[in-house]
Order: C-alpha cells, then sequence, then structure tokens
C-alpha cells in the first residue's frame, strides 16, 4: 500500500525536523503525502496494521516526545499545499502556509487574510486551532471545509453561524481536513501590503518569532490574560536547561539549544502550578501533544487533524 504513494514515505523520521521548537524524536511511518489518494493510501495502510494517523501540518504550537511517535505522521504537500483562486472565493489546500496564502491574495488585491499575519502554520492548523486575533480568524473568512473520514470517503461542512455571531465547526473525529473554501473581499493590494507590514513589524517587536519556539503555550482564561498571569508570577525569563519562557513574550517557550521535550514539559508545570497557587487560575494549553504514552493533564490535541486508535 505504501509503494502507491506518490509523495515521500520516510521511516524514522526526525520530528525535530518538522516542528517549530526544533524538537522531537523519530515517526515510525512518515509521509509526504502529495494528494487526496495519498491520504486515503496512508489511512488504509494505518488501518491495516492498527496504528494511529496524525497530521502535523506546518509543526507549529506542537509537543513531540523526544521518544517519538508510533505510527503515522501525515505531512501535506502537492496538491494539498496549493490554493486555486476564482474571483474572490479561493480553495485552500490544508497543507497550505498562512502566509504564503497572505501574500498571494494581497498580490491579486484580495484582503481578509490581514488579521492572520504573522500567525505561523498551514491553513489546516490554523482551522482545527480556530486561529485568528481580536479583529478577526479564519473562521470569519471560511465557507465550506472538506474532509476524509478514517475510511477514506471525502465529506464536506458548512460552518454553522452562532447565536453570538461566530462561526462554529464541527469536524467529525478522527476525521482529517484537506481542504476549504475562504471568501476573500476586494481590496487594493497596496493597502493590504502595508497593513501587513504594520502588523508583522508590531509582532516582531513583541513577540520572539526569529527564534524557535512555541506560541501562544497558554489560552487566555476569562476575564485575564494568560501573559500577565505567568509575569505576575514571576516566570518571564525562567529557563529549564535549553528551554526558557521567552524574555520577550511570556506566553512563549523557546528553545535556547539543546532542549528537550520534558525540559519544555517541566515549565509548562512549573507555569501552571505557580499561576494556580498564586491566583486561584488553571491555565489551559494550546500546545498539541504527540507522543507521550501518558498525555499531561494540560495537553490538547485537535481532533481534526489526528486520529488515534
Amino acid at each position: 500500500m505504501l509503494a502507491r504513494i506518490s509523495g515521500a514515505v520516510r521511516f524514522k523520521e526526525p520530528l525535530c525536523f518538522h516542528t517549530s521548537l526544533r524538537m522531537g524524536g523519530p515517526a515510525d511511518f512518515f509521509i509526504v503525502a502529495r494528494d487526496v489518494d495519498d491520504v486515503r493510501y496512508a489511512l488504509t495502510f494505518a488501518e491495516h496494521e492498527d496504528l494511529p494517523v496524525s497530521v502535523i501540518g506546518g509543526g507549529n504550537n506542537l509537543l513531540v516526545s523526544d521518544r517519538g511517535i508510533s505510527g503515522v505522521v501525515l505531512k501535506l504537500d502537492g496538491v494539498l499545499a496549493r490554493a486555486a483562486f476564482h474571483g474572490d472565493e479561493v480553495v485552500v489546500g490544508a497543507g497550505v502556509s498562512l502566509s504564503a496564502l497572505g501574500r498571494e491574495a494581497a498580490a491579486r488585491d484580495l484582503g481578509g487574510l490581514e488579521c492572520m499575519t504573522g500567525i505561523p502554520g498551514t491553513v489546516g492548523g490554523a482551522l482545527a486551532t480556530r486561529a485568528g486575533t481580536r479583529d478577526g480568524g479564519i473562521m470569519d473568512l471560511c465557507s465550506a471545509v472538506q474532509f476524509l473520514y478514517p475510511d477514506g470517503t471525502l465529506g464536506e461542512l458548512r460552518p454553522q453561524v452562532h447565536v453570538t455571531g461566530g462561526q462554529t465547526l464541527d469536524i467529525p473525529r478522527g476525521a482529517i481536513v484537506v481542504s476549504c473554501r475562504l471568501q476573500l473581499v476586494r481590496r487594493s493590494g497596496t493597502l493590504v501590503w502595508k497593513e501587513i507590514r504594520q502588523r508583522l513589524k508590531a509582532r516582531k517587536a513583541s513577540e520572539p518569532i526569529a527564534l524557535a519556539s512555541a506560541g501562544f503555550v497558554w489560552k487566555n482564561p476569562r476575564a485575564s490574560i494568560a501573559q500577565r498571569l505567568i509575569d505576575a508570577a514571576g516566570l518571564r525569563g525562567k529557563r529549564r536547561n535549553g528551554a526558557e519562557i521567552s524574555a520577550k513574550s511570556s506566553n512563549f517557550i523557546i528553545n535556547r539549544g539543546g532542549a528537550t521535550s520534558s525540559d519544555v514539559l517541566g515549565l509548562m508545570e512549573m507555569t501552571r502550578e505557580r499561576v494556580e497557587a498564586r491566583f486561584g487560575i488553571t491555565l489551559e494549553s494550546e500546545i498539541r501533544m504527540l507522543g507521550f504514552s501518558a498525555a499531561p493533564a494540560m495537553a490538547t490535541e485537535p481532533l481534526e487533524l489526528a486520529t488515534a486508535r
């Protein structure tokens, strides 16, 4: 079955090459899926071998165990990492980089993605995490999502408008997002580029985006901001071996070199305990964990991007 896959198939591939933290052990089977059929073949193989399947996207906000992952890891490429523009609408593969999509839209005098400027990762990952900022997010632009069920059949969902005005999307458990439709707005490319540059400048000034990092690590609790709580607990700049709670933005953890997943978990556990002890608030992680036999209680894993048996 693996021989039918047109993309790369690698064994014991080090995932430190594929995560923004630059850490993570090997994946038993690392498959670069270039089209929907490749994903189907990978799912069939995993089903036959009774293996879990995970999609890592751009590897951002992802912590992989130093022991690696026993199972199949998918990375989307080829037609799954391309965008097709049709007027103001764009059909986007889940493997498309958010930054690349924003640049291509601007070149076509299309706006709407400016709010995503500087957010790392892929469209699929953004959909799974409902990525966005205070002034908008990818769900505001999404009109439909295409996905594969674990049995390889194709499905499509349209977001439901919530009573509060936002949109919700309930992808079936174990399904893998392969593409979506985004409705953009006609806008001067010059103005779009100006806003993109302004937002990038602001992010570079306030976030350690040039370093190997995972951020944001924590969700903002109700009526508070995670970074302010971390700062008030005196944790900014704290280190454990090569891992550091960023001195520039304390809701980021960075890899100063040689950091392990255990180092990152240690910092996260310390942060959660100190914030809870001082403020009575339990921080909830935004980082996805893979490869841990007993995942920490703080960990969450988007169902849209992974299946597990």
